[in-house]
């Protein structure tokens, strides 16, 4: 009796009966049911480049008219400071935000109490060049109070606060690439397939080979080198001073390495070179802190480069991931 071999596709065998009751299938062409192979596009983001400037922002702040004059400035501090938009032109990328400042002095008045006041909503925007760049790429930019300070002379207006902050603006750009990738697809194979008649059930069995899975890699390249620029049009009437209040308490920090051969890069990204590795337990102190990036020095106090913050303890995380 012809038996029938059922699989996903169609099946076609010639039957042989042996003497001992084993029928024999001599030719079987086993179809998978698979698409042939053929390559896969897929979009791959790479970085075009990465770039840090800095941007002076100075404005006067004056005292509400409920509040008492100032007799003395205590304090002035950046309360907030945040992006609002990135928008990229043709080779070049425009970052705009507001900040939030707040100042603490003591009123002039004779039992002379400490009073306070801020203001909201301060602008700024800061264009950074990118060669390249074009309108249909992406971006992201971070932010980050590098020092303020702050002009007031009493005899010419006691109500009155000059404030100069200077920040420092990082910004990525992000170009999309089209790549083709080409999958490993099962192989056809022709077997023999074997039924026993001697037994009421036949057992029927079907051997196919197995296959490794293979992981196709695809690295992120470019970026550029980092380039500092000096402070433009940079008005200060007193020494530079990091103020409390801005989140940059971070600078200075000693923090500990809790990773294994962790890349010590040259940029706050992993599409910039390493120049060292470090092993868990490896002090470091930590500069300041980028797109969830921390900049470093060594233990040995003279080597600087970038870590991830997640393989750093010791320092609050940006949460970014590199």
């Amino acid at each position: 009796m012809d038996d029938e071999l059922r699989a996903s596709g169609s099946t076609s065998a010639s039957n042989t009966t042996s003497s001992s009751g084993v029928t024999t299938v001599d030719s079987a062409d086993v179809i998978c049911g698979c698409p042939e192979p053929g390559p896969e596009t897929i979009e791959v983001e790479q970085v075009l480049a990465a770039e840090m400037r800095q941007k002076v922002v100075e404005f006067d702040m004056f005292v509400p008219e409920q509040k008492p004059d100032i007799e003395q400035v205590v304090d002035v501090y950046v309360k907030d400071v945040c992006i609002k938009t990135v928008d990229i032109i043709p080779n070049k990328v425009i970052i705009r935000g507001d900040m939030e400042v707040k100042v603490m002095y003591v009123a002039d008045l004779p039992d002379q109490p400490v009073h306070a006041f801020e203001k909201r909503h301060i602008r700024f925007t800061r264009d950074i060049d990118v060669d390249g760049a074009d309108p249909d790429m992406n971006a992201t930019a971070d932010v980050q109070v590098e020092y303020v300070d702050y002009d007031f002379h009493r005899r010419h207006d006691n109500r009155k606060v000059h404030i100069t902050v200077v920040l420092k603006f990082w910004t990525r750009v992000l170009t999309t690439t089209q790549m083709d990738v080409y999958a490993l697809s099962p192989i056809d194979e022709v077997g023999i397939f074997e039924s026993t008649t001697a037994s009421t059930s036949s057992d029927d069995s079907v051997s196919a080979s197995s296959f490794n899975d293979e992981t196709v890699s695809a690295t992120q390249t470019g970026g550029g080198q980092i380039e500092a620029v000096g402070v433009e049009n940079m008005l200060v009437t007193g020494p530079l001073t990091p103020s409390a209040g801005v989140n940059m308490s971070i600078s200075g920090t000693t923090a500990t390495v809790t990773g294994n051969n962790v890349n010590v890069r040259t940029g706050p990204g992993t599409n910039f070179p390493s120049i060292r590795k470090v092993n868990s337990g490896e002090a470091v102190t930590i500069k300041e802190q980028a797109f969830g990036w921390y900049r470093v020095v060594l233990s040995d106090g003279t080597t600087t480069g970038w870590i991830a913050s997640w393989l750093v303890s010791g320092g609050s995380t940006a949460g970014a991931k590199g």
